[in-house]
């Protein structure tokens, strides 16, 4: 019968795997944080979030098992100005439920413009991180990233890490807007995503001045789900990585950068 229920899960699912996301927990935990000021003087706020959610697992565990599911979530956001001025309206909303394919558990929003003072610069960075991996079998393995030998094979393995960030650099002058996207809790059905687009456009016709560095990179790592003969089918059966940068520097005018990261089961 064991061996009939796993037959029927291949021909459900099919030979790939893909982003199995974890459940969010029974209780829910949900939180926003609103900013809005405009302010001519000196500047520094930053928000941080450290996130881990796990499926059938204690996060203190040193193995995963068959069907176990990690998701570890990074986000920050930092500014920091000497002087100038400068107004912002920013958002950070977080919800801990599992989320269907359009809701997501961290969504950030931001504008501001920035004018310098008396030789004044800002400075900014953000960044958003996604790390989901789960195991294909029982045996005993240390819990991140590896792909145990096991002849009982119930899911797939996988590891994907999954990176946005963008620097601002001695700002003189600028109008920016971005924001982000995680989804990190859901189900078996639910695509894992990470969503990031940052702008920086001329304010009442005059170019933003300074340097904006962006980076958006990736490391896919995933096996298939049929056991073939061999002693290939518990082994890695598909990888890429990927890196996306852009640096200007000097009079901007219009720069806008976008990138979307979905994964999840054929279903």
């Amino acid at each position: 019968m064991k061996w009939i229920c796993l037959f029927i899960l291949l021909l459900l699912f099919g030979g790939a795997s893909a982003d199995r996301l974890p459940s969010g927990m029974p209780e829910s935990q949900i939180f926003s944080i609103g900013t809005t000021l405009s302010v001519t003087g000196i500047t520094d706020q930053s928000t941080k979030m450290d996130w881990t959610v796990s499926s059938g697992i204690p996060l203190e565990s040193n193995k995963l098992n068959s069907s176990d599911l990690i998701s570890l979530v990074r986000y920050s956001d930092s500014l920091l100005g000497n002087g100038g001025n400068i107004i912002e309206v920013r958002n950070f909303e977080f919800d801990s439920d599992s989320k269907g394919r359009s809701t997501y558990n961290i969504d950030s929003e931001k504008i501001l413009t920035y004018k310098s003072h008396d030789g004044s610069h800002l400075l900014g960075a953000e960044i958003l991180m996604i790390n989901n991996m789960g195991n294909c079998t029982s045996s005993t393995a240390p819990p991140r990233c590896v792909f145990a030998d096991y002849n009982e094979i119930l899911m797939p393995a996988f590891c994907n890490i999954v990176q946005a960030k963008s620097d601002l650099i001695n700002i003189n002058q600028a109008k920016i807007s971005g924001k982000g996207e995680i989804r990190s809790a859901g189900g078996f059905s639910t695509p894992a995503a990470l969503n990031y687009r940052i702008a920086i456009t001329a304010d009442k016709n005059v170019p933003a001045k300074g340097t904006v560095r962006t980076e958006f990179a990736g490391s896919i790592m995933e096996s298939r789900d049929t056991n073939q003969s061999g002693d290939t089918w518990n082994r890695t059966a598909a990888t890429n990585s990927w890196k996306d940068t852009s640096e200007t520097i000097g009079e901007i005018r219009n720069l806008q950068k976008r990138f979307g990261y979905v994964s999840g089961m054929r279903v």
